[in-house]
């Protein structure tokens, strides 16, 4: 009886050794593929922190507030435009 539960050990261990070998396999495989994936990723974005640890724009970021700068820009050249008018009115 103890040569049949060593020779069943042994059975198990053939079986399961493959498929333990082809799970690690899979698994370097996966670990692989999501470090080309996260490679990829942080290649894409911006850098939004600098080495010094400075915030950095966005380009979207930077895109919006250059055109909400060239807003206030208009809007104060019309107002400035408008006071001057109204300066001029005031002195008739």
């Amino acid at each position: 009886m103890g040569s049949c539960v060593i020779m069943n050990w042994s059975d198990a261990l053939k079986a399961i050794i493959p498929i333990v070998v082809a799970s690690l396999a899979w698994l370097l495989g996966e670990v692989g593929s999501f470090n080309t994936r996260l490679t990829k990723i942080e290649g894409q974005m911006p850098t939004l922190i600098t080495p010094q640890g400075v915030p950095t724009d966005s380009p979207l970021s930077a895109e919006a507030r250059h055109k909400l700068k060239e807003d206030i820009y208009k809007d104060l050249h019309d107002l400035q435009v408008r006071i001057k008018l109204m300066e001029e009115r005031a002195k008739k």
